[in-house]
């Protein structure tokens, strides 16, 4: 029996075989040509071949998963269509007369040492999408095109083991087979990680070096939420996972049973929990007899695979929709939240060294008023036909809030105009996801109904931390204090003015977080659909005013070790 130990990324129990996925070594030999042009040729129309199965993939991406996967594919795609980088290549094959795939990889490793000299921390991440990107054209110059990662493994209840997983690895696995998943690099907020909780498997990262000890065909038992891995277990090992597995599998039909149930806490305190939404599938899947609304509906999937923008009409008719299916629970639409990372031809949006602090969100649209205004009526109008709010993102000072609610006057005024019914009276929030925000919340509280905490930016805001960078995982941390004690602050400031707070981002559904959030006096959590009945489950467990207490303790301690292990604690007791 082995123990292999790693991030737990993913919860849940799975029992399977291995499949190893040893990622194929495509040869890069320097060998000299006689038609350089023949070589480019070849090597244009494999990066045509590559470019259009990122589309696909991308389009399967947003169709089963949402366009947070999706726009994976696309920063993918932005580095295949570079003609700047692959002209570099064609030069290197005409004037040194080289073959394609080793100017290739001289590309790729003079790229790698530039973006590892540098001090930003996005782009040095940004060398894992290049590497891949060069590796993929290169298998599909040479005729070794990527494939199903398990394809050859026998068996139906797979877990996967490999170095790391690409995100269009992670698209092309066979999801029939696939029980659980095992890297030995990646954190906690990988692709990887947001796959498993989308099909609802246990995902295990950084290992550390393990592939070695594994073979095709071992016995396995994964359990996502210790982070564990055991191969070819004994008698004992077996039976001890067996009844946790079972444990877990009687919890899960508890959690069922809450699901279109009212969440309050022993001592009467009601949280409402709302889902995430903004995809094609999840719309279509909405039940709203299994949540108590929609706590965040991103636009941004509208916009995507567009060739131009999204007209009133075509956006009015999915917001009336969305808000006609939710029947009278809350509706809350986020106005656009693109740009950065998130690039769309016909935006025109500028490159830019760091995306996430750069030209996105509310800025875009309050710069680009005849977008801002479409989307603002659409939303209008389809605030007659149910409970609709409008959020506001990425607002970092007042200026920004009333500039934004001045354009909301605007389209109102319009619509008057044409005499066209709209919700008059409609509610507006805003996303508080930087440490601007906190700062401001009291200052902001007076001039909205509601604030959405977006957890996921918060964190990384406040932390300074790249939660995509394997090297500083280590400090986007939930439990981070300085990060709770800011949602402390939104949220005293926010109950100081009759203003209702949500969080929308991880954290929202993640247990051992959840009672302290009752404490904190969360009126809304807004979480992953299959993530309501256990996060109703925890707040029926919870007693507000006793956990009152322990949170001020908790916020004090100033040590985040120190707060993982009252918050376990509190789990223990609670019987979770």
């Amino acid at each position: 029996m082995k123990v292999i130990k790693g991030l737990a990324g993913a919860s849940g129990y799975a029992a399977g075989r291995a499949a190893v996925f040893s990622r194929m070594v495509i040869p890069a030999d320097k060998k000299k040509i006689e038609d350089p042009e023949t070589e480019i040729t070849a090597l244009e129309s494999a990066r045509s071949r590559y470019v259009r199965s990122l589309g696909l993939l991308a389009e399967r991406a947003r169709r089963e998963h949402g366009e947070q996967e999706a726009t994976i594919f696309e920063a993918y795609r932005e580095i295949a269509s570079d003609d700047v980088f692959f002209d570099e290549i064609k030069e290197k094959i005409r004037t040194e007369r080289v073959d394609a795939s080793w100017a290739i990889e001289q590309k790729r490793s003079e790229t790698e040492s530039v973006l590892d000299g540098l001090d930003d921390p996005y782009l040095k991440t940004r060398k894992d999408d290049v590497n891949n990107v060069c590796r993929e054209v290169t298998a599909e110059l040479q005729g070794a095109g990527a494939a199903d990662p398990i394809a050859e493994a026998g068996g139906d209840d797979l877990i996967v083991f490999a170095e790391d997983l690409t995100p269009a690895d992670t698209v092309r696995l066979d999801r029939t087979r696939l029980k659980g998943m095992v890297t030995e690099k990646g954190g906690v907020t990988s692709h990887t990680v947001i796959l498993a909780k989308l099909l609802g498997i246990p995902a295990i990262v950084g290992t550390g070096p393990m592939l070695s000890e594994v073979k095709n065909g071992d016995e396995v038992l994964a359990d996502g939420g210790s982070g564990t891995v055991v191969l070819s277990p004994d008698t004992a090992g077996r039976q001890d996972f067996l009844a946790k597995q079972k444990k877990a599998g009687l919890r899960e039909s508890l959690y069922a049973e809450c699901r279109a149930k009212p969440a309050r806490t022993r001592d009467g305190f009601s949280v409402r929990v709302d889902v995430n939404s903004g995809d094609k599938e999840s719309i279509e899947k909405f039940n709203a007899d299994e949540c108590d609304g929609v706590g965040l509906f991103r636009t941004e999937f509208l916009y995507m695979g567009q060739k131009d923008y999204p007209s009133e009409e075509f956006q009015f008719q999915v917001y009336r929709g969305m808000a006609e299916k939710a029947g009278g629970k809350e509706l809350i639409i986020r106005t656009l939240d693109i740009g950065g990372d998130k690039q769309l031809d016909y935006m025109d949006l500028p490159k830019e060294s760091n995306p996430f602090l750069g030209f996105r969100a509310i800025r875009i649209c309050l710069s680009r008023p005849e977008l801002f205004q479409t989307q603002l009526r659409a939303i209008l109008r389809a605030g007659v036909y149910g409970n609709v709010k409008i959020m506001f993102p990425m607002i970092v000072n007042l200026e920004e809030l009333l500039q934004a609610k001045t354009q909301l006057e605007t389209a109102k005024r319009e619509l008057d105009r044409r005499q066209i019914a709209y919700r008059k009276d409609i509610p507006v929030g805003i996303m508080v996801e930087t440490p601007a925000a906190v700062l401001l919340s009291d200052i902001l509280a007076k001039h909205v109904s509601f604030f959405s905490i977006g957890s996921n930016d918060l964190i990384q805001y406040t932390t300074a931390t790249d939660r995509m960078n394997e090297r500083v995982q280590y400090l986007y941390d939930s439990c981070n204090l300085s990060v709770l004690r800011s949602i402390r602050t939104v949220c005293r400031n926010a109950h100081a003015n009759g203003v209702q707070v949500g969080i929308c981002g991880e954290t929202a559904s993640e247990p051992r977080l959840i009672p302290l959030w009752c404490a904190l006096g969360v009126n809304e959590l807004s979480v992953a659909p299959p993530l309501v009945g256990r996060t109703k489950y925890i707040v029926g467990q919870v007693s507000k005013k006793e956990m009152e207490e322990r949170a001020e303790k908790l916020l004090a301690s100033g040590s985040v070790p120190e707060a993982k292990q009252e918050l376990s604690e509190i789990l223990g007791e609670l019987g979770l």
